[in-house]
This record gives C-alpha cells, sequence and structure tokens, in this order.
C-alpha cells in the first residue's frame, strides 16, 4: 500500500465499509438505467478518489479502463448496428455508442472502486474487524489473503522481469520477442507464488490455525477498529441505494 493511501479516509474507515461500498459499486453497475446511470456513477467514484483522499488510484485505474474503452468504442461504435450518425469522417452506430457508453462508465465504476478499497486494505485491522464480530477465522482469512494476493503478485513480477532482463532476456520487441518471453516471466511467477502458499500453509499450520477454526472457538481480536457512526451509515446507505435500484428494476 501507498504512502498516499494510508492517509485516505478509505485505509482509516472500518474494513467493513469499503468492502460493501465496492460491492454496491457492482450491483448499481448493473442495475442503473443505462446509459445515464452507469455514468453518473462511474463520475462519483472518480470524484470519490479525491474527496477520499487517495488521487493515486486513479492512475493505475485509466490503465486499466482506457483500453477497454477504446476496444468498446471499435467494436460497439464503429461496427455496430443501424441507425448510424456521422461523427467527422466516421459512420457510428447510435445504439452502439450508447452500449459502448454504458459498458465503459460500468467498468470504470467498479475499477476505480475497488482499487480505492484495495491500495485502503488492511489485512489485520480486517482479521481483527471479523474476529470482534465472531465470524469464521477460515472466510476471514481467505479473503485478507485474496486482497493481499494482487498488490504481492505485482511486485513479483516486477522483480522477475528485472531479473530476467538482467540475464540478457528481451521483453519488448516484435510479438514473437514478447512471446517467447512469456515461459521465462510466467514460471517462476507460478513457481514462486506456489512456494509462498505453501510457506503460508506452513505457517498457519505451526500457529495452530487449526484449533482456532474448530467449532465453539473464537480468535480474540487484537486492536479492533472503531466502527463509527459515520462507517455505519455508509454501509445502511450503501445497502439502501441498492434495495432501491432493485425496487425500481422490478416496478419499471
Amino acid at each position: 500500500m501507498s504512502a498516499g493511501a494510508s492517509g485516505a479516509l478509505v485505509a482509516r474507515a472500518h474494513p467493513f465499509t469499503p468492502l460493501t461500498a465496492t460491492l454496491a459499486v457492482v450491483i448499481l453497475a448493473f442495475l442503473l438505467p443505462a446509459p445515464l446511470g452507469p455514468v453518473v456513477l462511474a463520475l462519483l467514484t472518480v470524484a470519490g478518489a479525491s474527496v477520499l483522499g487517495d488521487r493515486g488510484a486513479l492512475p493505475p485505474s485509466f490503465i486499466i479502463v482506457v483500453p477497454l474503452w477504446l476496444l468498446l468504442f471499435l467494436v460497439q461504435g464503429v461496427l455496430g448496428d443501424a441507425p448510424f450518425t456521422k461523427w467527422g469522417p466516421l459512420t457510428l452506430s447510435v445504439g452502439g455508442l450508447q452500449e459502448a457508453l454504458a459498458q465503459g462508465a460500468r467498468f470504470t465504476a467498479i475499477v476505480v472502486a475497488s482499487m480505492l478499497t484495495l491500495r485502503g486494505f488492511h489485512a489485520s485491522r480486517f482479521v481483527d474487524a471479523t474476529a470482534e464480530r465472531r465470524w469464521p477465522f477460515s472466510a476471514a482469512y481467505l479473503v485478507a489473503a485474496t486482497l493481499q494476493t494482487i498488490p504481492r503478485l505485482r511486485q513479483r513480477v516486477v522483480t522477475i522481469r528485472d531479473a530476467q532482463r538482467s540475464r540478457g532476456l528481451r521483453v519488448q520487441g516484435s510479438i514473437a520477442e514478447r512471446i517467447s518471453a512469456l515461459v521465462p516471466l510466467t514460471m517462476p511467477l507460478i513457481l514462486g507464488a506456489l512456494a509462498d502458499a505453501d510457506d503460508r500453509a506452513v505457517a498457519l499450520e505451526s500457529r495452530a490455525i487449526a484449533a482456532v477454526t474448530a467449532p465453539g472457538a473464537h480468535r480474540t481480536p487484537l486492536a479492533p477498529p472503531v466502527d463509527t457512526a459515520l462507517d455505519r451509515a455508509v454501509r445502511w446507505g450503501a445497502v439502501a441505494a441498492v434495495g432501491a435500484a432493485f425496487v425500481w428494476r422490478a416496478i419499471r
């Protein structure tokens, strides 16, 4: 997690709050009427990155969504069905452009919200929060380990790439050269991930996790995060928004 993310409101919030909000964004992205609903939701999530104090979540999010926007524009707008409209020298599909706008906005909202949550996620705070609520440790560990895997794998990819380049591997150039570099890059990544999983399994076994997950046994939280009134309001607001969207779709 970056230094900028450590001071963000997402990082200081109760761990359940950003996870609930992100899940609500994912559901609302597909429930809100297209294309206006997803566009407004995407704008709100992008603006939320600044309001929540973590603008650093935007560049990696845009790196992911910009190629998706271009692909949707080509597939839906350029190659879409009639009716058509003239846009400079291009003849574009009206319905295809609307569909591309809706799909691109959905992806943008989901990616930005997920990036904000990922950058502000603290595994220890989340595990303490689940222990305080008497959640099963296995479920808490599964969520925490999954969210921690992405930045760990990303850092490992950079390390492997630099190590292989120092040995003379060409990772740039023609398509054939890039394809030939996949095996030397992916095999150490896969083997390292398997070794990391084995090390974690041994560490969990040495700490008697089986006793913690036994029926009736509960882990004592060391420093449970404070669940403020604002956190509860945000979570219930997210639930209410999803519920309202479901009702609107049902009666529409």
